[in-house]
């Protein structure tokens, strides 16, 4: 099951309101998050861990996350899930470490690759910086895009 999270109308005047005073120009609309969503969940050998920032708020959820995270990402499959007009941008990490033993390494899976595909084919703003990659909901300034650069050398 696909949940993707829909704020009554105060809540959307609420994060408009704030968007605006801030600044942030809108670059995801429900349709894209359940584009996302939906890819992720059935083109990906695991759902990517994140760490979401939202519009209303200063902290950022979880407060760390590592290049190689241990847990997979609520890519809204349950209720509580919300992707939409509350993220201003989510962190991802592609790797996923799996734990084969105790005197064993870590086994690190990576998805990289089929994860910027995704981006690319469904044209969802995101950048890449220090393995992670970025997905922008609203941002203040230009968000740079692959598909873009695409785009213009075509």
């Amino acid at each position: 099951m696909l949940f993707i999270g829909s704020a009554d109308e105060d809540a959307n005047r609420t994060i408009r309101r704030a968007a605006a005073e801030r600044r942030l120009s809108s670059h995801m609309d429900d349709t894209k998050w359940r584009a996302l969503c939906l890819a992720v969940a059935e083109e990906l050998p695991f759902p990517p861990a994140y760490q979401t920032k939202l519009v209303l708020s200063e902290q950022l959820d979880p407060e760390e996350l590592p290049l190689s995270s241990t847990h997979v990402g609520d890519w809204a499959r349950t209720p509580e899930a919300s992707m939409g007009i509350f993220i201003e941008w989510l962190k991802i990490t592609p790797r996923l470490s799996i734990r084969e033993g105790r005197r064993l390494k870590p086994r690190i899976e990576d998805c990289s690759d089929a994860l910027r595909q995704i981006f690319i084919r469904l044209q969802i703003p995101f950048s890449e910086e220090d393995g992670f990659f970025f997905i922008f909901g609203h941002s203040a300034g230009t968000v740079f895009s692959p598909m873009a650069e695409q785009l213009d050398h075509s």
